[in-house]
């Protein structure tokens, strides 16, 4: 009895302790040399834990299990994995642990040795900065130290979601080959359909066909979707936190742009169903924000089901049945998107963890639904564009009748729509302008504004009939085929058919009535609106009078006027005001100059005198007389009195003026420099007049400039930074930029930048930089990763130019550019007067991870004010405070203070113009981070670039 006693108790000891080895000891499994891809999933135990439990805690416990933990846990627990993995001793390749699901919260990984002490761990998650990872891959991968013959791994994962994911150990072999391959066919399917929603972008742009653009939106929602889900989206952006709300964000988007589509393809859908899918895809934002992440995916599903039956019992009852192509391709095109959304949910909700090549196949499969949808899209629109030309046939056919019945009329009658595209024509009006026949003239007309000599007139004209509803017996000069001009009187009206409105016009001849008032030849040489000298005839009597001033000893003088606040009477009252006003203005004149001179309007508001003999001596005199008599003049216009100046510009005649256009210059620099001086006064022009040489040498440069750039008569240099408290790591230096004259000779900017910044070049001139210098280091790989750094200066004035920052981000991608390469350096004067402009590009680039300097720091005002405002990187100190740093106190104190205040907001320093030894050892004891100057290097073409 005794011993059946013994017997059961060692029984049941040696029960127990089995049964305490199976719950302490892990899983064990052995990887082979030829082991690429082992799938640990299916030999992990797992436990769940309470959050409180650690590493050491976890080891001791008991109850772990063979299956897969899916369900959802508490937000007081943690999943727990561990096996051991044991390495042939002739392994010699890196293995790597990888877990395929990137929108785990956390994920922390353990690895003991065989006596159980911790070799390392990664603490990884969506949850945590992108940077904590081991690697920066979408998904968590860590390596496995294989230089232990055995090694436990222990899991730790949090997650209020479903837990799927698959676990793998791979060579680094293995893992790269097939990280290759699914980048390939990821960059295959996200470009490809990224091109297809480019393409119905712009061809929505030129077509403005809505269900192109509503495609083109869906096209890209799902390219975001499928980067996001598989991890690429949020390793790109650095933002890993949010991958679950960003899915359904772009699910309710898909939601809302497909039913855009799917609307556009039915007939007669009513709107109360538009509205329902509008709730269905709102509601998915309301899922990402409000709805515990546990239950998200069960209201996704139900959305998600909801609208996808929604469209076909739609498509039942609204579908389109005289298209039976579109309906068969985009009923395969939804059936192919269905079947491989929902397989890959009820896979999920199955807890079967997808491999990313099988993701991969059934984001394919969607691909080809959506290419299908495409072609049903263009079939639909073809369909469409084939209606619209049996309406307009028809429409043709019926506006046939109308003119029929005016075939043989005597006038010319006509047809066009309202922005001026002929429609049709009768025989008498063909002639009228000198057309062989109406087919011709048809063809060779491009817009109805042909027939008048002054293409304004007819936006007059058009103006008039809309204030009166007809115009009838309008007089207006014309234009035939051979260029002559001849008058014709025009009567017409608005008519609408077919919910298209048309002009209706008749026109008939009335030269011969109008050459009794005037002649053509005055036509020719006068100005129709005031009857003077027009410039064309004006330049003739100017180039007779210089070239007979030399030898008859003749003197000569020109007055050059222009109007001041003309512009404002003709935008505020109108061009038929304005036209009045100059009218009128111009006789008074006359009556002054008339017997002293001669008169001409040379623009819309410029005048000129041209004097000779004695007159000439009385320029200035007459120049006074016609300054009162505008002074004097009132406009009237609608109960509305004005007044004018002019301002007058006075050159005489000097032998070394040959052409009219050097006088017409000098008259028309004068006439500026009365302007910038008050307006309303008279400059006379003179050679030593220091403002005129300025604006004429400003006139020199802004034809330079444009050349320069036409031409590529730019040259880039390049000046090297040295840094002083540290070793200098790559090439760091600023570029340059220098203009190259005909015979060989370099101009400074400071020469020519005054001129660019006045005339508006700047934006231009920055853009051949960028554009010049991307392109060299794009044809210069080696020095391009050898390059630490490079600063380039942005004129303040460009900022404003808003295509400049379109322009340099097309750049950066154009030449794959590294963003954090480059520093934009902005001048402190300009940055603070162009703050909300600067504060914008700013923003902009450095998002991309691109860095700011602020150039000649210290010479504006309230430099340290502004500091705060603007998210700058670097301060370049500017050089009038560092090159006497030695002998200047305050210029010392100025570089300390500048240096404190930037260190103190974690900013970088330059000194400029360093041009010894002494000043940089000095710059470097103060602290300052970079030196620039003579002292340092002397700028160099870049062409010849040569390391420091």
């Amino acid at each position: 009895m005794n011993f059946i006693f013994l017997f059961c108790l060692r029984f049941c000891l040696l029960l127990s302790l089995w049964q305490f080895a199976a719950n302490a000891a892990p899983n064990s499994i052995d990887i082979k040399t030829d082991d690429t891809k082992i799938n640990l999933a299916k030999h992990i135990q797992w436990i769940v834990a309470e959050d409180y439990i650690q590493l050491s805690g976890v080891q001791n416990l008991t109850g772990w299990q063979e299956n897969t933990i899916v369900e959802p846990l508490l937000e007081h627990q943690n999943l727990w994995g561990r096996i051991t993995l044991n390495f042939a001793d002739e392994i010699n390749q890196p293995y790597f642990l990888s877990i395929g699901n990137p929108a785990l919260d956390l994920v922390d990984i353990y690895f003991l040795d065989d006596k159980n002490r911790i070799l390392s761990s990664s603490l990884m998650g969506a949850k945590r900065n992108l940077s904590q990872r081991p690697f920066n891959h979408r998904l968590f991968i860590t390596p496995i130290d294989t230089h232990q013959q055995s090694i436990t791994i222990f899991l730790k994962i949090k997650d209020q979601g479903p837990l799927v994911f698959s676990i793998h150990a791979s060579k680094q072999s293995y893992i790269l080959q097939e990280e290759q391959i699914l980048l390939a066919a990821i960059g295959c399917i996200s470009g490809g359909l990224a091109l297809l929603a480019c393409y119905f972008l712009i061809s929505y742009i030129i077509v403005r066909s809505p269900i192109r653009f509503w495609f083109a939106l869906s096209s890209a929602s799902f390219v975001l979707l499928f980067l996001n889900t598989s991890g690429i989206l949020s390793q790109i952006t650095g933002i890993t936190a949010y991958i679950t709300q960003t899915s359904l964000v772009l699910i309710g988007i898909l939601i809302l742009t497909s039913s855009k589509v799917a609307f556009s393809l039915l007939q007669g859908v009513p709107p109360i169903w538009r509205y329902v899918f509008y709730c269905i895809g709102s509601s998915m934002f309301a899922v990402a924000v409000v709805v515990p992440h546990s239950e998200q995916i069960s209201f996704t599903l139900g959305l998600c089901i909801s609208a996808i039956l929604l469209i076909a019992i739609l498509a039942i009852f609204y579908h389109k049945a005289d298209n039976k192509f579109v309906n068969i391709v985009s009923l395969l095109g939804l059936i192919f998107i269905v079947f491989s959304g929902f397989s890959q949910i009820a896979l999920f909700f199955s807890h079967i963890a997808l491999a990313q090549n099988q993701s991969l196949l059934f984001a394919s499969l969607i691909m080809f639904g959506i290419i299908l949808m495409a072609i049903a899209i263009e079939a639909h629109e073809k369909m469409l564009n084939n209606g619209h030309s049996v309406k307009q046939q028809l429409t043709t056919s019926n506006l046939q009748h109308f003119y029929n019945l005016f075939q043989n009329s005597a006038e010319g009658l006509y047809t066009s729509t309202l922005d001026g595209q002929l429609v049709s024509i009768n025989p008498a009006m063909s002639s009228l302008f000198g057309y062989d026949n109406d087919k011709q003239m048809l063809e060779e007309i491009n817009n109805a504004s042909q027939f008048y000599a002054d293409p304004q007139d007819r936006d007059l004209l058009l103006g008039e009939i809309h204030q009166n509803g007809k115009v009838m017996g309008k007089e207006i000069k014309g234009l035939k085929k051979d260029g002559s001009e001849f008058w014709f009187s025009i009567s017409g009206q608005i008519k609408e058919e077919q919910d298209q409105r048309y002009v209706f016009g008749s026109i008939f001849d009335i030269t011969e009535r109008k050459q009794s008032v005037i002649s053509l030849e005055h036509m020719a040489s006068h100005d129709p609106l005031t009857g003077v000298y027009n410039r064309r005839e004006f330049e003739k009597l100017l180039s007779a009078a210089l070239k007979k001033a030399p030898q008859a000893h003749h003197d000569l003088a020109l007055l050059y006027m222009d109007l001041d606040q003309f512009k404002l009477i003709n935008d505020t009252c109108g061009h038929k005001a304005g036209d009045l006003l100059i009218s009128q203005l111009s006789h008074k004149i006359d009556q002054v100059v008339t017997g002293k001179g001669i008169l001409a309007r040379l623009g819309g508001d410029e005048f000129a005198v041209l004097l000779e003999d004695a007159n000439a001596q009385m320029a200035y005199l007459l120049a006074n007389r016609i300054l009162n008599v505008v002074a004097e003049f009132r406009f009237i216009w609608e109960n509305s009195i004005f007044t004018l100046g002019i301002s007058i510009g006075q050159v005489s005649w000097q032998p070394d003026i040959t052409t009219p256009e050097q006088l017409l210059s000098m008259a028309d620099s004068a006439c500026y420099m009365a302007k910038e001086r008050g307006r309303n006064q008279i400059h006379t022009y003179s050679q030593e007049d220091k403002g005129l040489r300025k604006y004429e040498s400003e006139l020199f440069w802004l034809n330079k400039i444009n050349q320069a750039i036409e031409h590529n008569q730019f040259e880039l240099f390049y000046q090297h930074y040295l840094a002083l408290n540290k070793a200098n790591s790559g090439h760091h230096y600023e570029i340059l930029l220098r203009l190259k004259e005909p015979d060989g000779q370099l101009v400074a900017p400071g020469v020519f930048l005054p001129s660019a910044e006045r005339f508006n070049l700047t934006a231009k001139i920055d853009r051949w930089v960028i554009e010049n210098y991307f392109n060299w280091l794009s044809n210069n790989p080696q020095h391009m990763t050898a390059l630490a750094k490079v600063n380039i200066n942005l004129n303040g004035h460009s900022l404003v130019d808003k295509e400049l920052k379109l322009y340099v981000l097309n750049a950066f991608e154009k030449y794959q550019i590294p963003h954090n390469k480059v520093c934009f350096e902005i001048t402190e004067s300009m940055a603070i007067l162009k703050m909300d402009e600067a504060l914008e590009f700013i923003n902009t680039f450095n998002k991309l991870g691109c860095k700011f300097a602020l150039d000649d720091f210290g010479s504006g005002f309230s430099s340290y004010g502004y500091l705060k405002r603007l998210p700058v990187n670097q301060l370049k100190i500017d050089g009038s405070f560092v090159k006497n740093i030695l002998i200047e106190p305050i210029d010392m104190a100025m570089v300390n203070s500048i240096k404190d205040v930037a260190k103190a907001m974690d900013m970088e320093t330059t000194a400029e113009f360093v041009e010894s030894v002494d000043v940089m050892v000095q710059l470097g004891k103060m602290g300052i981070d970079y030196a620039q100057g003579y002292g340092v290097a002397k700028p160099c073409s870049l062409a010849k670039f040569t390391a420091l």
